[in-house]
């Protein structure tokens, strides 16, 4: 998966996608002025996670398959620790939940439960909470969001 946000990201929608792509093990795309169909040529064969902004502010995460299809949506909040936090870097990371978005979320990240991993993501419908060992670094909380299949229109 690569990552990337709208084309002028504020400092706290940059901190937040350098934030996924460490918890997701995947790279995170400056834009710059590039459209959406240059962004998805860097993606190449894997999905791609753009983060827009509400208000200066990280609002949405829309997820696009290879072929520049949206297949996921989700407006949400972001709440983050005061504690210091340093990624662990390539550290595993194990994805757990329940829901209608924890299934979508594990295959586009292609994740599975681990029990013995370090860095754990919690799903249901309405919270993703991120967490090093039992600490909750930050939390989306979900507003809405729209799960979309091939038949759709």
């Amino acid at each position: 998966m690569l990552i990337t946000s709208s084309r002028k990201p504020s400092a706290s929608t940059r901190t937040l996608c350098k934030l996924l792509a460490s918890f997701f093990n995947c790279a995170y795309f400056n834009r710059g002025k590039m459209g959406m169909g240059e962004v998805l040529e860097h993606a190449d064969t894997s999905p791609l996670m753009v983060i827009g902004e509400y208000h200066g502010n990280p609002g949405s995460i829309s997820v696009y398959d290879p072929d520049g299809f949206c297949v996921l949506s989700i407006y949400m909040s972001v709440w983050t620790s005061d504690e210091p936090y340093c990624s662990p870097g390539s550290a595993e990371t194990s994805l757990e939940g329940e829901g209608e978005l924890a299934p979508v979320l594990s295959e586009l990240l292609q994740m599975d439960e681990d029990s013995s991993a370090v860095q754990k993501i919690i799903i249901s419908d309405k919270q993703i909470d991120f967490l090093e060992g039992e600490r909750v670094l930050f939390s989306l909380k979900i507003r809405s969001h729209r799960i979309f299949h091939g038949d759709d229109s």
